[in-house]
């Protein structure tokens, strides 16, 4: 579930631990998914051309939409 996008706070409530530690315990981080925050997220990985930084900026918004609406449903599907 963390590989695929949910925050560790909603699987700590599905699995009903009442410290985060706990459940820090059972979750591993791909190491493509450290990858891919990192190449996100490091100010050393964005790109020195404007265009590259806007496309870059953009599918980064992409996601940011695609995750609320993602959120949005399951908070539809669990009302």
């Amino acid at each position: 579930m963390l590989t695929n996008g949910a925050d560790i706070r909603f699987i700590q409530a599905i699995l009903g631990h009442a410290q985060l530690t706990t459940t820090e315990i059972y979750t591993h981080v791909s190491i493509a998914k450290l990858k891919e925050v990192h190449a996100l997220t490091h100010p050393a990985e964005r790109p020195r051309d404007p265009c590259a930084a806007l496309a870059s900026k953009a599918a980064a918004e992409n996601r940011l939409t695609a995750l609320a609406a993602e959120e949005a449903i399951e908070s539809h599907e669990t009302s």
